[in-house]
């Protein structure tokens, strides 16, 4: 049975189906971002889900009650105070007695600050005895003086007075006992501050230590020549400059943390997030990206970033109401790129005739529908495992193509695709070979800022002109340093390129100032498209079911089929590195057999796989020439050409060659369910808002949700929900349910 194809899905290897004889049905996928769930299968297992909802109002009182509980500490101290038992014992075991007293005399004498008194009141008496700045312990004589007791001592002090003490290790100074003694020095928090600020803010005298003249811009750790011999104080005078809290040494150096999202991306929500608690987005990592139009729910690492300030940041001005946190823990391990086990998908499917669902019923009583012969024949069969369109990329010029030009070594052409052109036109030959200067970081700011603001406020056709008119500046005259002023901030790809090109480096030493996940990323679509390709040819000329000569992983190893695959696209996700078998990156692939005729009667085309081109995979005997025929028909490339590749390192890996769903469920709803339905799919956050008594905002949300989602007459709508291998694309399962591109 032959079914109208899609002419994109046909230029990169899609065409067959794996259950041609069962129809499918129509219907709109995504019309609505509320339509499509997304949440993240973690390597244990757990299904991730938002816990919490950590709102501004919590937050700000959470701040408000810790305020409070300092206020009320601080203002305990004076001459009334004591030690409580349990405080008075580890005190004494971490310091001593006679550092106890000391400390216990100490805070007696910090008197609680003083209020303002009002104008008809007269101010009291000034005190008689002046109160300390800090305590300083002899460091030799804690316990008995070693590292290990000066860390305890440390730690006890600041986990029962660390709301208003603070510690440091010093040496003393002249007039403050015995010179150059080590000393644990305790100060009154708000005594340092003022101490320690107040120095820093203390100009030095002209000639010492100032900078004059073409000196004045000299960057850090460099010296002009009046700055010889000359010493500048420090920042702090005789103690010091403040320090900035360390990283505690027994604290996890990585903080996890489920990010949930609407309509937006991972990286524009990750980078939201770094701006607003005024960090790089580099450090922070997560093991796939999630869709833009679509709620999900995955996890993110970041790098040394406290609990408590992630959390106040919701309060942040720039915080995006689109985005959620919870769960918030510190691990040991840096979280990768492909550490997940799946993905779980909820998906709502519109406008589906109703003919199609008649006697439609949940998964578990199969009747003769059009819908549930589709469903049924995908959870027993599953799906052609393509990799989908997203994989090719979205603009004119497919990354496949770019891939193809980087592996032949095409410098200049690679450029110009990535850039938004085609071949090379001949008359700017010359012209783009000519080296542009690129301004000063100043001039370049000033210049383009304008432009990104206006694109800010005019929306995104006008962001789209600026990309064309720099691209159309560069492919036509090769000024680089022009275009570059034109490429809106958020095109990185193009800029880091562009930039490159204006500093006059070649167009190989352009690419490669590019991120390297970019540059797989094209390299790894070359190699999609010539496996998709095969996958085609083999079910044509071989069938759906395994055949002497194909491949299957060895049995007798531990590895699993996701874990070997190079993918981890969660509809669109790409990887920089390939997971192997114990969730670490690297490059090692896993043993392979292949079958005899008596063992492929035993095995499901789930089992075979088929090799992405690269210098470490084994090919089958009977598809090598189709590998050879389709790599240089649809991209002129040869499989040496894969293996030879200098720019990103092409091992190759294994996918199989089809893929099937866990846990898939479904269920039809009707025209009439449709219009009686307040809310559809629930997400997390309806969810734990549902969970409260009487909010008003749950009610205003299921009235708005009632009227967004009634449909018209005649069509009805299909939800159903599945867990995928992070390798395999739903729009793939989509479009073998449907039989019809999607």
């Amino acid at each position: 049975m032959q079914f109208p194809q899609h002419a994109v899905e046909e230029e990169v290897g899609i065409s067959e189906h794996l259950g041609p004889g069962v129809p499918g049905f129509s219907g709109q996928f995504k019309s609505r971002w509320q339509d499509f769930h997304v949440h993240e299968v973690d390597l244990a297992g757990i299904e991730l889900h938002l816990t919490e909802l950590i709102t501004p109002g919590a937050v700000a009182a959470e701040l408000k009650k810790e305020a409070e509980e300092r206020r009320e500490a601080r203002n305990a101290l004076g001459p009334s105070f004591f030690f409580d038992s349990t405080t008075e014992a580890a005190v004494h075991d971490a310091i001593g007695q006679k550092y106890s007293q000391e400390l216990l005399g100490f805070l007696q004498e910090q008197a609680p600050p003083k209020k303002e008194t009002p104008p008809e009141l007269p101010e009291e008496p000034p005190e008689k005895a002046e109160r300390r700045d800090f305590l300083d312990l002899i460091a030799a004589e804690v316990k008995d003086g070693s590292k290990e007791a000066r860390k305890k001592a440390h730690e006890v002090i600041l986990k029962h007075f660390g709301s208003f003490l603070n510690t440091e290790t010093v040496e003393a100074k002249p007039g403050e006992g015995e010179a150059g003694t080590r000393v644990i020095r305790i100060w009154m928090r708000e005594a340092e501050k003022k101490v320690k600020t107040s120095m820093g803010k203390a100009a030095p005298e002209e000639g010492k230590g100032t900078r004059k003249g073409k000196n004045k811009s000299k960057g850090k750790g460099q010296k002009g020549k009046g700055d010889k011999g000359v010493k500048t104080p420090d920042a702090g005078g005789d103690f010091g400059a403040l320090r900035r809290e360390g990283w505690p040494k027994d604290r996890p150096e990585y903080l996890y943390f489920r990010l949930y999202k609407e309509n937006c991306d991972t990286g524009e929500a990750v980078s939201g997030i770094a701006r607003c608690v005024g960090r790089s987005a580099k450090q922070f990592t997560f093991a796939g990206t999630k869709d833009r139009r679509a709620v999900t729910v995955q996890q993110i690492c970041a790098h040394r970033l406290p609990a408590d300030q992630l959390r106040r940041t919701v309060l942040h001005r720039g915080w995006d109401k689109r985005v959620r946190i919870s769960d918030l823990e510190y691990r040991a391990d840096r979280l990768r790129l492909g550490q997940l086990s799946g993905n779980r998908f909820k998906i709502l499917l519109r406008e589906v005739p109703v003919d199609a669902l008649a006697g439609s019923g949940p998964a578990d009583q199969v009747s003769e529908s059009t819908v549930s012969r589709a469903f049924e024949a995908v959870r027993t069969g599953g799906f052609l495992n393509y990799f989908g369109l997203q994989r090719f990329g979205t603009r004119q010029v497919k990354t496949h193509q770019v891939g193809a030009a980087i592996i032949a070594r095409k410098w200049e052409e690679a450029v110009h695709l990535i850039l938004g052109g085609a071949k090379r036109p001949a008359e700017v030959e010359a012209a783009s070979d000519r080296p542009c200067k690129l301004p000063r970081k100043g001039d370049e700011d000033e210049g383009d800022q304008p432009q990104v603001k206006a694109v800010k406020g005019r929306g995104k056709g006008d962001a789209q002109k600026l990309v064309s008119e720099a691209q159309r500046v560069y492919l036509d005259t090769g000024d680089a340093q022009r275009a570059l002023e034109l490429m809106p901030r958020s095109h990185s790809l193009e800029r880091c390129l562009l930039g490159a090109r204006a500093r006059a480096l070649t167009n190989q030493e352009a690419l490669q100032q590019l991120p390297h996940q970019a540059l797989s990323l094209y390299a790894h679509a070359a190699q999609s498209v010539i496996w998709n390709a095969v996958l085609s040819r083999r079910l044509r000329h071989f069938g759906r079911s395994p055949v002497a000569g194909d491949l299957v992983l060895l049995a007798a190893q531990e590895w699993t089929v996701d874990q070997v695959l190079e993918g981890v696209e969660a509809e669109g996700d790409e990887p920089d590195e390939t997971p192997t078998a114990d969730g670490r990156c690297g490059t090692a692939l896993p043993p392979v057999r292949i079958l005899t005729e008596e063992e492929a009667k035993t095995v499901r085309l789930q089992d075979v796989v088929l090799p992405l081109p690269g210098f470490e995979v084994v090919y089958p005997s009977h598809l090598r020439d189709a590998y050879e025929e389709l790599s240089q028909r649809l991209l002129g490339l040869s499989l040496a050409d894969f293996s030879e590749c200098t720019m990103v390192r092409l091992s190759g890996s294994y996918r199989t060659a089809a893929a099937c769903p866990q846990d898939l469920q479904w269920h039809a709803l009707s025209p009439e369910s449709l219009q009686s339905t307040p809310a559809l799919m629930e997400t997390d956050v309806a969810r734990l808002l549902s969970e409260r008594e009487h909010n008003p905002q749950l009610e205003n949300r299921s009235e708005k949700s009632q009227a967004e989602y009634s449909e018209g007459k005649g069509t009805g709508a299909v939800a159903f929900s599945c867990i995928l291998p992070p390798s395999s694309y739903l729009t793939m399962m989509l479009r073998e349910l449907m039989k019809t591109g999607v």
